[in-house]
Protein backbone atom coordinates (compact mmCIF):
# COMPACT_ATOMS: atom_id res chain seq x y z
CA UNK A 1 0.00 0.00 0.00
CA UNK A 2 1.30 3.86 -1.03
CA UNK A 3 0.55 6.10 1.38
CA UNK A 4 2.03 9.85 1.88
CA UNK A 5 1.79 12.06 4.78
CA UNK A 6 0.16 14.54 2.26
CA UNK A 7 -3.16 12.31 2.59
CA UNK A 8 -3.94 13.53 6.20
CA UNK A 9 -3.96 17.52 4.64
CA UNK A 10 -6.79 15.48 2.04
CA UNK A 11 -8.37 13.42 4.30
CA UNK A 12 -9.06 16.25 6.71
CA UNK A 13 -10.44 19.02 4.32
CA UNK A 14 -13.80 17.64 5.17
CA UNK A 15 -15.44 20.14 7.35
CA UNK A 16 -16.93 17.00 9.59
CA UNK A 17 -15.77 16.12 12.55
CA UNK A 18 -17.99 14.32 15.43
CA UNK A 19 -20.44 15.74 17.73
CA UNK A 20 -24.14 14.44 19.27
CA UNK A 21 -26.18 14.17 18.08
CA UNK A 22 -24.77 14.50 14.53
CA UNK A 23 -26.82 14.46 11.66
CA UNK A 24 -23.77 13.74 9.15
CA UNK A 25 -21.57 11.26 9.05
CA UNK A 26 -18.44 10.49 7.29
CA UNK A 27 -16.29 7.31 6.96
CA UNK A 28 -12.93 7.22 5.39
CA UNK A 29 -12.17 3.43 5.00
CA UNK A 30 -9.02 1.89 4.15
CA UNK A 31 -9.78 1.69 0.40
CA UNK A 32 -10.00 5.73 0.08
CA UNK A 33 -6.90 6.01 2.24
CA UNK A 34 -5.21 4.08 -0.75
CA UNK A 35 -7.03 5.86 -3.84
CA UNK A 36 -6.21 9.13 -2.29
CA UNK A 37 -2.17 8.17 -2.09
CA UNK A 38 -2.00 6.97 -5.39
CA UNK A 39 -2.31 10.63 -6.43
CA UNK A 40 0.06 12.17 -3.55
CA UNK A 41 3.10 10.86 -4.69
CA UNK A 42 2.98 12.87 -7.92
CA UNK A 43 2.80 15.83 -5.41
CA UNK A 44 5.90 14.96 -3.40
CA UNK A 45 7.83 13.73 -6.72
CA UNK A 46 7.58 17.72 -7.69
CA UNK A 47 7.46 19.69 -4.51
CA UNK A 48 10.42 17.51 -2.79
CA UNK A 49 13.37 18.27 -5.48
CA UNK A 50 12.32 22.12 -5.35
CA UNK A 51 13.33 22.65 -1.24
CA UNK A 52 15.36 24.96 -0.43
CA UNK A 53 18.47 23.43 1.23
CA UNK A 54 20.54 25.75 3.97
CA UNK A 55 23.79 25.67 3.64
CA UNK A 56 26.11 23.34 5.86
CA UNK A 57 29.06 24.81 8.37
CA UNK A 58 31.04 22.15 10.18
CA UNK A 59 34.23 22.61 12.04
CA UNK A 60 36.71 20.20 12.73
CA UNK A 61 39.99 19.89 14.86
CA UNK A 62 42.36 22.07 12.90
CA UNK A 63 40.05 23.60 10.64
CA UNK A 64 36.49 24.10 9.12
CA UNK A 65 34.01 22.80 5.80
CA UNK A 66 31.61 24.92 4.24
CA UNK A 67 28.56 22.97 2.16
CA UNK A 68 26.60 25.26 0.06
CA UNK A 69 24.20 25.63 -3.03
CA UNK A 70 22.51 22.25 -2.17
CA UNK A 71 20.18 21.40 -4.70
CA UNK A 72 18.45 17.72 -5.04
CA UNK A 73 19.14 16.16 -8.97
CA UNK A 74 16.59 13.05 -8.24
CA UNK A 75 14.33 11.73 -5.99
CA UNK A 76 11.72 8.87 -6.44
CA UNK A 77 9.16 8.66 -3.06
CA UNK A 78 9.56 6.03 -1.23
CA UNK A 79 7.20 3.28 -0.53
CA UNK A 80 4.37 4.15 2.20
CA UNK A 81 2.22 1.79 4.27
CA UNK A 82 0.00 2.68 6.84
CA UNK A 83 -1.52 1.73 9.54
CA UNK A 84 -4.74 3.11 11.61
CA UNK A 85 -4.76 3.35 15.50
CA UNK A 86 -7.44 4.46 17.75
CA UNK A 87 -4.52 7.36 18.10
CA UNK A 88 -4.83 8.19 14.54
CA UNK A 89 -2.29 7.68 11.91
CA UNK A 90 0.96 6.04 11.09
CA UNK A 91 2.93 5.86 8.32
CA UNK A 92 6.22 3.85 7.50
CA UNK A 93 8.62 3.55 4.56
CA UNK A 94 11.02 1.63 2.66
CA UNK A 95 12.57 2.10 -0.78
CA UNK A 96 12.96 5.35 -2.66
CA UNK A 97 15.48 7.57 -3.00
CA UNK A 98 16.98 11.02 -3.24
CA UNK A 99 20.47 12.50 -4.82
CA UNK A 100 22.14 15.92 -3.97
CA UNK A 101 25.24 17.94 -4.99
CA UNK A 102 26.71 21.04 -3.64
CA UNK A 103 30.00 22.53 -3.43
CA UNK A 104 32.31 22.61 -0.53
CA UNK A 105 35.10 24.49 0.53
CA UNK A 106 37.56 23.33 3.27
CA UNK A 107 40.47 24.98 5.35
CA UNK A 108 42.55 23.20 7.22
CA UNK A 109 45.65 25.29 8.79
CA UNK A 110 46.66 27.69 6.17
CA UNK A 111 45.35 25.57 3.10
CA UNK A 112 42.04 26.25 1.87
CA UNK A 113 40.79 24.41 -1.15
CA UNK A 114 37.12 23.99 -3.11
CA UNK A 115 35.34 21.50 -4.78
CA UNK A 116 32.04 19.45 -5.07
CA UNK A 117 29.77 16.27 -3.37
CA UNK A 118 27.18 14.43 -4.86
CA UNK A 119 25.57 11.98 -2.17
CA UNK A 120 22.92 9.41 -3.03
CA UNK A 121 20.65 8.31 -0.43
CA UNK A 122 18.42 5.16 -0.71
CA UNK A 123 16.02 3.03 0.87
CA UNK A 124 14.69 5.36 3.02
CA UNK A 125 12.99 4.79 6.20
CA UNK A 126 10.81 6.88 7.13
CA UNK A 127 8.06 6.59 10.25
CA UNK A 128 5.61 9.68 10.98
CA UNK A 129 2.59 9.31 13.34
CA UNK A 130 -0.12 11.78 13.22
CA UNK A 131 -3.10 13.33 15.66
CA UNK A 132 -6.31 15.56 14.80
CA UNK A 133 -7.75 17.77 16.70
CA UNK A 134 -10.28 21.00 16.38
CA UNK A 135 -9.89 24.28 16.48
CA UNK A 136 -11.96 26.73 16.05
CA UNK A 137 -15.10 24.68 14.55
CA UNK A 138 -11.90 23.31 12.37
CA UNK A 139 -10.32 20.28 12.06
CA UNK A 140 -6.11 20.88 12.76
CA UNK A 141 -3.33 18.47 12.60
CA UNK A 142 -0.08 17.49 14.97
CA UNK A 143 2.59 15.43 14.20
CA UNK A 144 3.41 13.09 17.12
CA UNK A 145 6.56 11.23 15.93
CA UNK A 146 8.81 12.36 13.17
CA UNK A 147 11.73 9.80 12.46
CA UNK A 148 13.98 8.80 9.48
CA UNK A 149 16.65 6.75 9.09
CA UNK A 150 19.16 5.60 5.40
CA UNK A 151 19.69 1.89 4.99
CA UNK A 152 22.24 2.51 2.39
CA UNK A 153 24.68 5.85 1.58
CA UNK A 154 27.24 6.78 -0.74
CA UNK A 155 29.24 10.27 -0.86
CA UNK A 156 31.47 11.02 -3.49
CA UNK A 157 33.77 14.18 -3.01
CA UNK A 158 35.50 15.93 -6.04
CA UNK A 159 37.93 18.87 -6.58
CA UNK A 160 40.96 20.35 -5.83
CA UNK A 161 41.08 18.40 -2.68
CA UNK A 162 44.65 16.64 -1.52
CA UNK A 163 43.47 13.19 -0.47
CA UNK A 164 44.69 13.59 3.37
CA UNK A 165 42.38 16.70 3.78
CA UNK A 166 39.51 14.71 2.25
CA UNK A 167 40.28 11.82 4.79
CA UNK A 168 40.19 14.07 7.79
CA UNK A 169 36.51 15.25 7.24
CA UNK A 170 35.15 12.38 5.30
CA UNK A 171 33.21 10.59 8.11
CA UNK A 172 32.47 13.99 9.46
CA UNK A 173 30.58 15.35 6.00
CA UNK A 174 28.74 11.62 5.40
CA UNK A 175 27.03 12.26 9.12
CA UNK A 176 26.20 15.65 8.59
CA UNK A 177 24.52 15.19 4.84
CA UNK A 178 22.74 12.09 6.21
CA UNK A 179 21.43 14.13 9.37
CA UNK A 180 20.75 17.16 7.23
CA UNK A 181 18.32 14.46 4.51
CA UNK A 182 16.78 13.12 7.91
CA UNK A 183 15.82 16.98 9.24
CA UNK A 184 14.72 17.97 5.94
CA UNK A 185 12.59 15.24 5.35
CA UNK A 186 10.80 15.48 9.19
CA UNK A 187 10.72 19.42 7.96
CA UNK A 188 8.92 19.30 4.64
CA UNK A 189 6.15 17.40 6.40
CA UNK A 190 6.04 19.73 9.56
CA UNK A 191 5.53 22.55 6.87
CA UNK A 192 3.50 20.32 4.49
CA UNK A 193 0.76 19.30 7.44
CA UNK A 194 1.41 21.96 10.30
CA UNK A 195 1.70 25.27 8.07
CA UNK A 196 0.24 25.16 4.46
CA UNK A 197 -2.24 22.39 5.79
CA UNK A 198 -3.19 23.61 9.14
CA UNK A 199 -3.54 27.19 7.59
CA UNK A 200 -5.39 25.79 4.41
CA UNK A 201 -7.89 23.48 6.58
CA UNK A 202 -8.07 26.75 9.53
CA UNK A 203 -9.67 29.24 5.83
CA UNK A 204 -12.24 26.22 5.15
CA UNK A 205 -15.64 27.79 5.37
CA UNK A 206 -18.12 26.66 7.50
CA UNK A 207 -20.80 28.32 5.70
CA UNK A 208 -21.03 26.56 2.37
CA UNK A 209 -23.19 28.47 0.13
CA UNK A 210 -26.23 26.68 -1.17
CA UNK A 211 -27.60 29.51 -3.71
CA UNK A 212 -30.72 31.80 -2.95
CA UNK A 213 -29.77 32.89 0.28
CA UNK A 214 -29.56 29.48 1.86
CA UNK A 215 -26.60 28.21 3.91
CA UNK A 216 -25.30 24.89 5.38
CA UNK A 217 -23.37 25.85 8.19
CA UNK A 218 -20.39 23.11 10.06
CA UNK A 219 -20.28 22.30 13.54
CA UNK A 220 -17.11 20.53 14.61
CA UNK A 221 -17.61 19.27 17.76
CA UNK A 222 -15.16 16.74 18.72
CA UNK A 223 -11.97 15.05 17.77
CA UNK A 224 -11.66 12.57 14.25
CA UNK A 225 -12.30 8.80 15.75
CA UNK A 226 -10.14 5.87 14.33
CA UNK A 227 -10.02 2.72 14.21
CA UNK A 228 -7.99 -0.12 12.44
CA UNK A 229 -9.67 0.31 9.12
CA UNK A 230 -11.28 3.38 9.31
CA UNK A 231 -11.64 7.06 10.15
CA UNK A 232 -14.83 8.25 11.64
CA UNK A 233 -15.89 11.20 11.52
CA UNK A 234 -19.33 13.46 12.48
CA UNK A 235 -20.89 17.01 12.78
CA UNK A 236 -24.14 19.07 13.08
CA UNK A 237 -25.20 20.81 10.19
CA UNK A 238 -27.82 23.82 10.33
CA UNK A 239 -29.28 25.43 7.65
CA UNK A 240 -29.28 29.09 7.57
CA UNK A 241 -31.87 31.93 5.42
CA UNK A 242 -30.63 35.27 6.59
CA UNK A 243 -29.00 34.19 9.60
CA UNK A 244 -32.22 32.80 10.41
CA UNK A 245 -33.22 28.84 10.95
CA UNK A 246 -36.37 26.98 11.24
CA UNK A 247 -35.75 23.36 12.56
CA UNK A 248 -38.32 21.36 14.67
CA UNK A 249 -36.69 17.94 13.09
CA UNK A 250 -35.20 14.65 15.76
CA UNK A 251 -32.55 13.21 15.11
CA UNK A 252 -32.50 9.82 14.13
CA UNK A 253 -29.68 7.54 15.07
CA UNK A 254 -27.47 6.85 12.68
CA UNK A 255 -26.93 3.52 12.39
CA UNK A 256 -27.27 1.84 9.22
CA UNK A 257 -24.50 -1.17 8.57
CA UNK A 258 -22.19 0.78 6.04
CA UNK A 259 -20.44 -0.65 3.27
CA UNK A 260 -16.47 -1.87 4.39
CA UNK A 261 -15.75 -2.89 0.55
CA UNK A 262 -16.27 1.45 -0.46
CA UNK A 263 -13.81 3.62 -0.43
CA UNK A 264 -16.24 5.79 1.97
CA UNK A 265 -19.18 6.12 3.50
CA UNK A 266 -21.73 9.10 4.39
CA UNK A 267 -24.60 9.14 6.68
CA UNK A 268 -27.38 11.83 5.98
CA UNK A 269 -30.37 12.22 8.59
CA UNK A 270 -33.32 12.95 6.95
CA UNK A 271 -33.32 16.03 9.85
CA UNK A 272 -31.37 17.93 7.38
CA UNK A 273 -33.51 18.26 3.96
CA UNK A 274 -36.33 18.93 6.41
CA UNK A 275 -34.97 21.69 8.17
CA UNK A 276 -33.96 22.87 5.02
CA UNK A 277 -37.48 22.30 3.53
CA UNK A 278 -38.85 23.67 6.93
CA UNK A 279 -36.54 27.00 6.58
CA UNK A 280 -37.29 27.93 3.25
CA UNK A 281 -41.21 27.10 4.26
CA UNK A 282 -41.08 29.86 6.70
CA UNK A 283 -38.44 32.63 4.84
CA UNK A 284 -39.43 32.57 1.34
CA UNK A 285 -42.68 32.25 -1.27
CA UNK A 286 -42.35 29.08 -2.25
CA UNK A 287 -44.96 28.98 -5.34
CA UNK A 288 -45.11 28.76 -8.72
CA UNK A 289 -47.34 29.64 -11.66
CA UNK A 290 -48.79 27.96 -14.24
CA UNK A 291 -49.59 29.64 -17.26
CA UNK A 292 -50.71 28.61 -21.16
CA UNK A 293 -47.31 30.88 -22.17
CA UNK A 294 -45.06 29.12 -19.75
CA UNK A 295 -46.44 25.43 -19.80
CA UNK A 296 -47.84 25.33 -23.24
CA UNK A 297 -49.16 22.01 -22.92
CA UNK A 298 -51.87 23.41 -20.72
CA UNK A 299 -53.25 25.30 -22.88
CA UNK A 300 -56.30 23.77 -23.66
CA UNK A 301 -57.43 22.64 -20.67
CA UNK A 302 -57.30 26.32 -19.55
CA UNK A 303 -59.52 28.03 -21.63
CA UNK A 304 -62.48 29.48 -20.15
CA UNK A 305 -64.25 28.75 -23.18
CA UNK A 306 -64.29 25.79 -25.50
CA UNK A 307 -67.16 23.02 -26.75
CA UNK A 308 -65.42 20.36 -24.17
CA UNK A 309 -62.62 19.41 -21.40
CA UNK A 310 -61.27 22.71 -20.60
CA UNK A 311 -62.34 24.80 -17.49
CA UNK A 312 -64.72 26.90 -18.68
CA UNK A 313 -66.40 23.46 -19.52
CA UNK A 314 -67.07 22.48 -16.31
CA UNK A 315 -67.67 26.11 -14.31
CA UNK A 316 -70.06 27.78 -16.87
CA UNK A 317 -69.44 31.26 -15.00
CA UNK A 318 -66.05 31.01 -16.56
CA UNK A 319 -67.01 31.36 -20.03
CA UNK A 320 -70.09 33.80 -19.06
CA UNK A 321 -68.25 36.51 -17.30
CA UNK A 322 -64.80 35.90 -18.49
CA UNK A 323 -64.85 34.67 -22.17
CA UNK A 324 -62.33 33.09 -24.50
CA UNK A 325 -59.82 33.87 -21.90
CA UNK A 326 -57.47 31.85 -19.83
CA UNK A 327 -56.65 30.68 -16.21
CA UNK A 328 -53.49 30.52 -14.27
CA UNK A 329 -52.83 28.11 -11.53
CA UNK A 330 -50.50 28.93 -8.93
CA UNK A 331 -48.80 26.15 -6.79
CA UNK A 332 -48.01 27.67 -3.28
CA UNK A 333 -47.17 25.27 -0.29
CA UNK A 334 -49.42 25.72 2.26
CA UNK A 335 -47.24 23.36 5.14
CA UNK A 336 -43.20 22.72 4.87
CA UNK A 337 -42.86 19.29 2.78
CA UNK A 338 -41.47 16.82 4.49
CA UNK A 339 -39.18 14.11 3.29
CA UNK A 340 -39.23 10.86 5.27
CA UNK A 341 -36.35 7.88 4.25
CA UNK A 342 -37.75 4.62 4.85
CA UNK A 343 -36.24 1.15 4.40
CA UNK A 344 -35.75 1.23 0.36
CA UNK A 345 -37.75 4.22 -0.46
CA UNK A 346 -38.11 7.89 -0.02
CA UNK A 347 -40.79 9.82 -0.38
CA UNK A 348 -41.76 13.37 -0.24
CA UNK A 349 -45.28 14.86 1.45
CA UNK A 350 -46.63 18.29 0.43
CA UNK A 351 -49.80 20.14 0.90
CA UNK A 352 -50.06 22.52 -1.74
CA UNK A 353 -52.68 25.16 -2.18
CA UNK A 354 -53.60 25.52 -5.93
CA UNK A 355 -55.33 28.90 -7.05
CA UNK A 356 -56.83 29.67 -10.13
CA UNK A 357 -56.98 33.34 -11.48
CA UNK A 358 -57.39 34.55 -14.61
CA UNK A 359 -54.56 35.39 -16.61
CA UNK A 360 -52.84 37.27 -16.23
CA UNK A 361 -52.36 37.43 -12.45
CA UNK A 362 -51.18 40.35 -11.99
CA UNK A 363 -53.88 42.29 -13.47
CA UNK A 364 -56.59 39.32 -11.77
CA UNK A 365 -55.10 38.80 -8.16
CA UNK A 366 -58.25 37.64 -7.05
CA UNK A 367 -58.77 33.97 -6.47
CA UNK A 368 -61.83 32.00 -8.12
CA UNK A 369 -60.90 29.27 -6.84
CA UNK A 370 -58.54 27.12 -4.64
CA UNK A 371 -57.90 24.23 -3.92
CA UNK A 372 -56.04 21.57 -1.30
CA UNK A 373 -53.72 19.02 -3.22
CA UNK A 374 -52.12 16.89 -0.73
CA UNK A 375 -49.79 15.03 -2.61
CA UNK A 376 -46.80 12.41 -1.60
CA UNK A 377 -44.35 11.68 -4.56
CA UNK A 378 -41.62 8.73 -4.72
CA UNK A 379 -37.99 10.63 -4.80
CA UNK A 380 -35.55 8.98 -6.57
CA UNK A 381 -32.30 10.20 -4.87
CA UNK A 382 -29.38 10.33 -7.02
CA UNK A 383 -25.93 11.96 -6.94
CA UNK A 384 -24.79 15.08 -8.70
CA UNK A 385 -22.05 17.78 -8.40
CA UNK A 386 -20.83 16.68 -5.10
CA UNK A 387 -24.76 17.15 -3.78
CA UNK A 388 -27.49 14.36 -2.79
CA UNK A 389 -30.08 15.37 -5.03
CA UNK A 390 -33.50 13.70 -5.61
CA UNK A 391 -35.93 13.73 -8.75
CA UNK A 392 -39.91 12.78 -8.29
CA UNK A 393 -40.06 9.47 -9.83
CA UNK A 394 -44.69 9.55 -9.30
CA UNK A 395 -47.16 11.19 -7.52
CA UNK A 396 -50.54 10.78 -6.06
CA UNK A 397 -52.78 13.53 -5.12
CA UNK A 398 -55.86 13.99 -3.07
CA UNK A 399 -57.49 17.47 -4.02
CA UNK A 400 -60.24 18.80 -1.97
CA UNK A 401 -62.06 22.34 -2.24
CA UNK A 402 -60.97 25.08 -0.07
CA UNK A 403 -62.97 27.96 -1.32
CA UNK A 404 -64.95 28.64 -4.96
CA UNK A 405 -66.65 31.77 -6.12
CA UNK A 406 -67.44 30.19 -9.84
CA UNK A 407 -69.26 27.01 -8.88
CA UNK A 408 -69.25 23.56 -7.14
CA UNK A 409 -66.14 21.89 -7.66
CA UNK A 410 -67.24 18.39 -9.31
CA UNK A 411 -65.49 14.87 -9.13
CA UNK A 412 -65.18 14.76 -12.72
CA UNK A 413 -63.54 17.83 -13.00
CA UNK A 414 -60.89 16.92 -10.45
CA UNK A 415 -60.67 13.20 -12.54
CA UNK A 416 -60.17 15.42 -16.11
CA UNK A 417 -57.49 17.53 -14.38
CA UNK A 418 -55.86 14.87 -12.59
CA UNK A 419 -53.21 14.31 -15.31
CA UNK A 420 -52.47 18.09 -14.87
CA UNK A 421 -52.14 18.79 -11.59
CA UNK A 422 -49.72 15.81 -11.05
CA UNK A 423 -47.37 17.22 -13.64
CA UNK A 424 -47.51 20.82 -12.76
CA UNK A 425 -47.54 19.71 -8.99
CA UNK A 426 -44.76 17.25 -9.56
CA UNK A 427 -42.33 19.82 -11.44
CA UNK A 428 -42.95 22.09 -8.29
CA UNK A 429 -41.96 19.59 -5.76
CA UNK A 430 -38.54 18.87 -8.09
CA UNK A 431 -37.81 22.69 -7.84
CA UNK A 432 -37.55 22.67 -4.36
CA UNK A 433 -35.01 19.25 -4.56
CA UNK A 434 -32.70 20.61 -7.09
CA UNK A 435 -30.48 22.35 -4.67
CA UNK A 436 -29.85 19.11 -3.55
CA UNK A 437 -27.17 18.82 0.07
CA UNK A 438 -23.52 19.52 -0.15
CA UNK A 439 -21.71 16.65 0.01
CA UNK A 440 -18.13 16.96 2.56
CA UNK A 441 -16.17 15.55 -0.47
CA UNK A 442 -12.79 17.11 -1.66
CA UNK A 443 -13.60 19.24 -4.35
CA UNK A 444 -11.78 17.24 -6.92
CA UNK A 445 -12.82 14.25 -6.63
CA UNK A 446 -14.95 12.70 -8.97
CA UNK A 447 -17.19 10.20 -7.78
CA UNK A 448 -17.94 6.75 -9.72
CA UNK A 449 -20.84 4.99 -11.09
CA UNK A 450 -20.34 2.13 -8.56
CA UNK A 451 -21.69 4.24 -5.63
CA UNK A 452 -24.43 3.48 -4.28
CA UNK A 453 -27.29 5.19 -1.97
CA UNK A 454 -29.23 2.93 0.70
CA UNK A 455 -32.11 4.15 2.40
CA UNK A 456 -33.04 3.29 5.96
CA UNK A 457 -35.33 4.72 8.28
CA UNK A 458 -34.56 8.33 9.37
CA UNK A 459 -31.28 8.40 7.03
CA UNK A 460 -29.79 7.62 4.19
CA UNK A 461 -26.09 5.79 3.45
CA UNK A 462 -23.67 6.71 0.55
CA UNK A 463 -21.80 4.38 0.07
CA UNK A 464 -18.44 6.10 -2.18
CA UNK A 465 -15.75 5.14 -4.60
CA UNK A 466 -14.14 7.49 -6.43
CA UNK A 467 -12.47 8.09 -9.98
CA UNK A 468 -10.47 11.00 -10.24
CA UNK A 469 -8.46 13.20 -8.49
CA UNK A 470 -7.20 16.11 -10.75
Amino acid sequence: TQMSPLLLLLLFSVPLLHSNPSNLKTRLNKAGFNFLSKNTRKVIDKEVPQIDIPPISVKFDGGYLVVDEINIRKFVTPEFNLDLSPSGLHWSSQGGGIQITSNIAAKYSFLYQEGWIVATATDLRIFLSATASTLDGRPQLSISKCRMNIRNFALNIGGNFFMWIINLFRDLLSMEVQQMINQQACSYAQDLLLTQGNDFLHSLPIDVDIGKGFFLHYHIDDDPQFTTEHADLSTTTTVTYSNQTSCSYDVTPLDAEDDPSSMGSIWVSDQTPNCLLETAFNNVNLSFTATHVKVPVIENYVKTSCWLSCIGFFFPILKKDYPNQHVSLTFAAAAAPVVAFLNGSTSLTASIDLDFHIYPKEENPKSLLRLNLQSMGEVEPFLEDRRLKGRIDTIELNATEVFSSIGNVSQTFLTGFDTIFKTVSSSFLSVLLSKGIPLPIFDNLSISDTSTITERRGQVLLSLNFTDFH
